[in-house]
């Protein structure tokens, strides 16, 4: 007798486990997947960072320690969108060494995996049209691009936040800090 209920109990047991697991392969089967993709609108472009004079105690080194903000800086932005599109712009870092540009309305974050950001100088105008009719006194200023967060040789944007400007959404991307470092004696 007690071996006939140990075989009942384990005939229910199968029973209710093969019961289980054929109505999950059942309703599982009956799921459709979505008929379309969630689709995100590509947003425009806005690109921030910030620009730096490294002191001469640590030329040659990756840091920013002792550096401070250089102003007059340009920065360049440069994105192939496809073969036959690009978009190339360049602004000029403020007193705080900060630089920031809207993207034209052609470059989305569909394209910005397409974007380098880097310093190009830090000459103003003015002086540059002054090193061509006769030369500047030679001062300690920062003219030796660093690699620093890839300085030479572009930064990949990373995305930061969303702002809203005027009617539109934009997707905040930083690139650097970028560093100039003065031409030092050791």
């Amino acid at each position: 007798m007690a071996l006939a209920i140990k075989v009942l109990k384990y005939l229910l047991l199968v029973h209710i486990s093969l019961t289980f697991y054929t109505n999950e392969v059942s309703s599982a089967s009956h799921v459709t997947p979505p008929s379309s993709r969630a689709k995100v609108s590509p947003r425009l472009v806005a690109v921030q960072g910030m620009v730096y004079c490294k002191s001469c105690k640590y030329s040659g080194i990756d840091t920013l320690v002792g550096a401070s903000p250089l102003q007059g800086a340009t920065v360049r932005l440069a994105c192939n969108i496809t073969k036959r599109s690009s978009v190339t712009m360049e602004t000029k870092t403020d007193k705080n060494g900060y630089f920031f540009m809207l993207a034209p309305k052609t470059l989305t974050t569909k394209a910005v995996h397409t974007c380098r950001a880097w310093p190009m100088n830090t000459k103003p105008a003015s002086e540059t049209m002054r090193t061509i009719t006769r030369p500047a006194p030679a001062t300690t200023a920062c003219t030796v691009l660093t690699q620093l967060n890839n300085g030479t040789t572009g930064a990949i944007l990373k995305p930061s936040k969303t702002i809203n400007i005027g009617e539109h959404d934009y997707v905040l991307f930083s690139a650097g800090p970028f560093a100039f470092e003065p031409v030092c004696k050791h």
